[in-house]
């Protein structure tokens, strides 16, 4: 080969070498919920998370001054149990596989996972609950729906949760996320009230990127959990609630 053909070829290399680098997605930025990469700083840590600042449709909200809107009734379908548990350092997850299905309005949902905040993100008329759990839904678009539970402390165990409980995985020691492969008795929707009836309003992720287009649905009452249950959670997650965002021009529909 020639010198001439020798550097076009290099050159060849070079230039496919620069493609293929700046066609690897870049990793985003580390975030948590305490003071130097935490809920003020999102923003700033990753332009992927810009909308953490300047979203006007950001979640979780107080739920006040709702809209009297005679809303259809959810329609829950399917018993698929859990598959996978996660704990990835910012929460504990619990991964469904498909099977399990949320319709509104005709729009139909799958069941993708759940996962749990303390105390609450959402509050309802200015009260924060203990725990709050949202089971997150996809529709065949991505588009996504979640809804939104929250636990009041009493004195008697929550026996879905003890199911959870069993399974609950911790950080390792280098604080890398755990998961577990399990056979599981938690079905997708056990965890809901008896009573169905919820507020529903347009919100965002509650954590970077902060996506917005979510349809939010919250239930109206909350569920039960005693004291040594959310002790337990609470060991195995921190602090991990987004502070409360403001409503803008949206309404809240009950």
């Amino acid at each position: 080969m020639s010198q001439k053909n020798t550097i076009i070829a290099i050159f060849i290399v070079f230039v496919a070498a620069l493609l293929l680098s700046e066609g690897e997605p870049k990793e985003y930025a580390h975030w948590n919920y305490g003071e130097d990469e935490g809920p003020k700083e999102w923003a700033s840590l990753d332009e992927r998370y810009h909308m953490c600042e300047e979203g006007k449709n950001q979640s979780p909200i107080n739920i006040v001054n709702p809209v009297d809107a005679n809303l259809f009734p959810l329609l829950f379908q399917g018993e698929t149990k859990a598959t996978t548990f996660v704990n990835n350092g910012h929460t504990v997850q619990v991964n469904f596989s498909n099977g399990n299905y949320l319709t509104i309005s005709g729009k139909k949902y799958s069941l993708k996972q759940m996962h749990f905040h303390t105390p609450s993100e959402n509050q309802i008329n200015g009260k924060s609950f203990p725990m709050e759990v949202h089971l997150v839904h996809a529709d065949s678009y991505n588009n996504l729906a979640v809804i939104g539970v929250m636990f009041e402390e009493t004195n008697d165990d929550n026996i879905t949760l003890n199911k959870l409980l069993r399974n609950l995985p911790e950080l390792d020691e280098d604080g890398e996320k755990v998961i577990e492969e399990i056979k599981s008795d938690v079905e997708g929707y056990e965890i809901l009230p008896e009573n169905k009836d919820y507020y529903t309003f347009t919100g965002s992720l509650t954590t970077p990127p902060c996506t917005e287009g979510v349809k939010w649905i919250v239930m109206k009452d909350p569920v039960t959990i005693s004291k040594s249950q959310l002790e337990d959670f609470k060991k195995s997650m921190p602090k991990n609630n987004r502070p409360i965002q403001d409503i803008n021009a949206r309404y809240i529909l009950d």
